[in-house]
């Protein structure tokens, strides 16, 4: 049986990536969860926070954690944060 992954600080812990799935544009995006630390807060959950998808801008409410086993570097978008965010946690 499968469990559910809690929180954030979970999925880092277990090196698990965040899939972004765009339902406008039909583009699927999978990024590390560690570029997003101090980021985001170690308890949210993912699903509930809002993302929008690289190419058209859209909120996206497909998202999901995934195992990074098997993904070639290549297919992984690396996520840079804007010059005015800063660190959190």
């Amino acid at each position: 049986m499968v469990q559910r992954i809690r929180d954030f600080a979970e999925a880092l812990r277990k090196d698990l990536g965040i899939v972004v799935k765009c339902e406008a544009c039909a583009k699927c995006v999978t990024y590390r969860c560690l570029d997003f630390r101090g980021y985001i807060n170690p308890h949210a959950y993912v699903e509930d926070l809002t993302w929008r998808c690289s190419w058209c801008r859209t909120p996206s409410t497909w998202v999901r954690f995934a195992s990074l086993h098997g993904v070639d570097r290549q297919n992984l978008a690396q996520w840079r944060p804007p010059p005015w965010l800063k660190r959190r946690w």
